[in-house]
């Protein structure tokens, strides 16, 4: 244990880079604008516009639980609608509201500088690369029978 070094542990390093995404992307999007879940709502729903609870889920990698919130403060703040689904009614069709567009559209700019910031210290020939692992590290693409 006297050779352990946290600072050379995946998931400690994964960590720290969570909350220096987190505080770029604070910093250039503004306390008053969307934060970095809110902003994953919003441009997945304007992309997919009457998408499920369920398919939000797997596009923004939040879990029910805390998406179910997330969606509550901002049905709330009136940036997102929802409805039932005329073909399943236990299911609900997500909307961007006008308040909802702005907000994204405010804040969109802003999150585009987030992410060159976050990539800026990985020199550019290597940022495909950097992208590539970080999405392997985030598990897209594997079988969860493969993560044994």
């Amino acid at each position: 244990m006297n050779d352990f070094t946290i600072d050379s542990v995946a998931g400690h390093l994964i960590r720290r880079c969570q909350q220096r995404a987190v505080d770029l992307f604070v910093d250039e999007v503004g306390e008053d604008g969307p934060n970095p879940r809110q902003f994953a709502v919003l441009i997945s729903v304007f992309q997919n516009p009457g998408m499920s609870q369920t398919a939000l889920v797997e596009a923004s990698g939040i879990d029910r639980s805390t998406l179910t919130e997330v969606l509550r403060r901002m049905i709330d703040r009136d940036m997102i609608s929802r409805s039932r689904t005329p073909t399943d009614m236990r299911a609900n069709a997500l909307f961007l509201t006008a308040s909802g567009r702005k907000a994204l559209e405010d804040a969109f700019e802003a999150a585009e500088r987030a992410q060159r910031k976050i990539l800026a210290p990985v020199p550019e020939a290597d940022r495909p690369a950097a992208i590539n692992i970080l999405t392997a590290l985030a598990g897209y693409g594997i079988d969860s029978d493969d993560t044994k």
